[in-house]
């Protein structure tokens, strides 16, 4: 019976390595760069690549899988993320189902997890940001508050008073601005938008009421803050526009409107704005991501419905960081993609990838895999 086991071993052995070997003498499959617009147009946005969880840095060997090898060790991998962030190399995507944010590292190749412990256990993490010290701020939509920890997701406090006007009812989209000490959080059903001091937690003021007349909110859900001067944008997702204001409250603008037309909104969810006041709005009825000028002109439009690089199921939280990185939560295909804007920043920077954009010659498939639709600034 031994013997017979040890032939079998060896036989599965033989067959793995030969496997191997074949594998080995394939040359890996060359993918194309995915960007858009595409060639004769100035490259914009570029895709750098897609996040699962666990698994996608750890999982069963080629040998262990011939073997029959049980699974020890399930990777956790996102089911349904919603509110993303990005900072220190690292991104921070909340799953409402699992309830903890994923705090994915492409460089080290590990994941860790948020709001997992028995102090500050999340319920529903949607909206997050990060500051400059490491602080992590979340907002649970089923506990009326944000948490904030540390990076290794100690909790450190929350934010929320219990009454009065720092009350929240349903918290969603958060934003900082670091260099006023504020951190604003969009209450979707009271229809407003409440500004918390960072250091202490302190309601300091709030704007907004329900209606449809300019400055007011129907179900309003995300917001940005523009870095160059500390405005204020806010989906207001169920009068179908984008809103910005100053950063003491001050209606400046709005745009959009229902419809199904680029330009327009069906289900306007996630937004951010780059380093140059580029708008990106996540529409999850389009599947699609549209960027505005900071007037509110369509500039472009990336994505459709589907399954690979660039295409996206259902998208929600957007956020763009300090070096231009967008994240999407692209919530029902389970995974946060991210892209790279293409600023006169990057391109200084990275001068060499800039020219090999712009000298790419695509195939005719990736031509209608990214076909997409620019207008003149």
């Amino acid at each position: 019976m031994s013997r017979k086991i040890n032939y079998k071993y060896l036989i599965l052995l033989t067959i793995g390595l030969i496997l191997y070997s074949c594998g080995a003498a394939k040359k890996p499959q060359k993918v194309e760069k995915i960007f858009w617009p595409l060639p004769p147009e100035e490259p914009r946005i570029l895709y750098l690549g897609s996040y699962h969880g666990e698994s996608d840095f750890k999982g069963k060997s080629a040998l262990d899988v011939l073997l029959g090898e049980p699974d020890t060790d399930i990777p956790r991998n996102l089911i349904k993320p919603y509110g993303v962030a990005g900072r220190f190399g690292k991104i921070f995507a909340g799953d409402t189902v699992s309830a903890v944010v994923f705090v994915i590292d492409p460089k080290e190749k590990k994941v860790s997890f948020i709001g997992d412990k028995p102090m500050g256990k999340l319920r529903i993490p949607v909206g997050i940001d990060i500051d400059k010290t490491g602080k992590v701020y979340v907002a649970d939509a089923k506990q009326q508050r944000v948490f904030v920890y540390d990076i290794k997701g100690k909790l450190i406090t929350t934010i929320g008073e219990p009454e009065g006007p720092g009350q929240l009812q349903r918290p969603a989209g958060i934003a900082l601005n670091e260099k006023l000490g504020r951190i604003y959080i969009v209450d979707v059903l009271d229809h407003r938008v409440k500004v918390y001091s960072i250091k202490d937690g302190r309601f300091l003021f709030s704007f907004g009421k329900r209606g449809k007349e300019e400055g007011q909110f129907n179900f309003p859900t995300n917001i940005a803050i523009d870095r160059r001067n500390g405005n204020v944008t806010i989906v207001d997702t169920m009068n179908f526009r984008v809103q910005i204001f100053t950063p003491e409250g001050e209606f400046i603008r709005s745009f959009g409107k229902l419809g199904v037309v680029p330009g327009t909104f069906a289900r306007p969810k996630g937004v951010g704005i780059d380093s140059e006041g580029h708008i990106y709005v996540a529409d999850a009825a389009f599947n699609n991501i549209q960027i505005f000028d900071d007037k509110g002109r369509l500039l472009l439009f990336i994505g459709k419905f589907g399954f690979g690089p660039g295409e996206f199921n259902l998208p929600a939280g957007l956020y763009v960081d300090r070096s231009d990185k967008i994240y999407v939560a692209d919530s029902m295909n389970k995974r946060v993609q991210v892209f790279q804007y293409i600023s006169e920043m990057w391109k200084k920077k990275y001068p060499d990838k800039y020219r090999e954009l712009k000298s790419f010659k695509p195939s005719e498939k990736l031509k209608a895999e990214t076909e997409t639709k620019s207008e003149k600034k």
